[in-house]
């Protein structure tokens, strides 16, 4: 089975709305102000997975910082999660620091079918992962209901590209750090921390982290997949591709030609669905 654990979908009336969305959320306006960004709808997701062989996605959020924008976006991921036949799983996207609502909303969409939480962007939404407060109820909210939390990574080296930010290594380990009972994804390879990974004291830290493969053409070479699987292991990779951004087939080729096999089926989809029946 391929599970691709990082795609994001949004309402098709985004895409006619950008200007007024991104008036209101600083997120939407960091990645989608060009209007050559690319967006995708529920069908598009499921063409993509049909002719790449995915059997399932996680759809997530973007890291919104406007309620409003949230939750449209929440409610079109779990509608086409509804209507996938269980091929698509919605995750459900909120900014920490609205506190309580943004705990309401983790409620409402996991209520209505979501099964984890992101992707967090810490950078746009203003969230320092070693103090947040309101990054604790959330974090405190996903441990008691067993969600996994998948938050934005990013190199501190490298080209800058739209929506890069600085949620660095050293920050996703603070945040590991600081809720080590909560399963944490760090997305695009948690902008290099599993590199870090041959410190002992940081291999420990990252028992619950799981590092997915999201934008990884765009990031590295191919041999990150097996650099990564000797620094933490191959049990804590998953595959992404960041769809729209990327196909699925073009990471998961790179991904079985740099691993060996049975790390490759780990990788693909066997890390991804003991995470998520767990």
């Amino acid at each position: 089975m391929i599970i691709d654990f990082h795609t994001h979908l949004l309402p098709p009336s985004f895409d006619k709305r950008r200007k007024e969305i991104a008036a209101k959320d600083r997120t939407f306006a960091a990645l989608f102000t060009d209007p050559q960004a690319k967006m995708a709808s529920k069908d598009d997701l499921l063409s993509a997975m049909a002719e790449d062989g995915v059997d399932m996605a996680v759809a997530l959020g973007y890291g919104w910082t406007d309620p409003g924008v949230a939750r449209e976006s929440n409610d079109y991921l779990l509608e086409a999660a509804a209507a996938s036949n269980g091929r698509i799983i919605a995750f459900c996207s909120v900014d920490p620091s609205w506190g309580d609502p943004a705990l309401r909303e983790v409620e409402r969409c996991v209520a209505a079918g979501a099964r984890g939480i992101g992707e967090l962007h810490p950078s746009t939404q203003k969230t320092k992962l070693a103090t947040d407060r309101g990054l604790a109820g959330v974090m405190a909210l996903a441990a008691k209901e067993g969600l996994p939390v998948v938050v934005h990574g990013s190199e501190p080296l490298g080209h800058e590209y739209p929506g890069k930010g600085d949620t660095h290594p050293g920050q996703l380990l603070a945040m590991a750090t600081r809720f080590p009972d909560v399963k944490i994804i760090a997305g695009h390879w948690g902008g290099g921390l599993p590199f870090y990974a041959h410190m002992p004291e940081v291999r420990e830290v990252l028992a619950n982290v799981y590092f997915d493969s999201a934008a990884t053409p765009f990031l590295y070479d191919q041999g990150v997949f097996s650099t990564v699987a000797s620094a933490v292991g191959p049990d804590h990779m998953l595959f992404g591709s960041d769809f729209p951004l990327l196909r699925p087939k073009r990471v998961a080729e790179m991904a079985i030609a740099d691993l060996r096999p049975a790390h490759a089926a780990m990788f693909l989809g066997g890390n991804a669905r003991a995470l998520l029946t767990a």
